[in-house]
């Protein structure tokens, strides 16, 4: 981020490193947490006609456009719906 000093960065860093591996691990999934909850609920502002399972699949396609193709992600998407489809019935 360019947003901040260099001199606030490193305090922010040196912080960081203060705290336990566990602390940090903590606040990862706190972060990743935190970024799922705002992506879902603009996929659901965007697109309020999905079901949730739909803005499930939406939210793993932005996560994960980046690893997979197009296609590879559109199957990955047809095969998550056949799986929720077949738990809820």
């Amino acid at each position: 981020m360019k947003d901040r000093p260099a001199e606030i960065l490193l305090k922010q860093f040196e912080i960081i490193q203060e705290k336990t591996s566990v602390e940090r691990l903590m606040m990862g999934f706190e972060m990743t947490e935190l970024s799922r909850t705002i992506i879902l609920n603009q996929i659901r502002r965007e697109r309020p006609e999905l079901t949730e399972i739909e803005a499930k699949i939406e939210l793993f396609k932005v996560f994960y456009k980046s690893d997979f193709d197009e296609e590879t992600l559109n199957k990955i998407a047809d095969e998550m719906k056949r799986f929720f489809q077949q738990e809820l019935a």
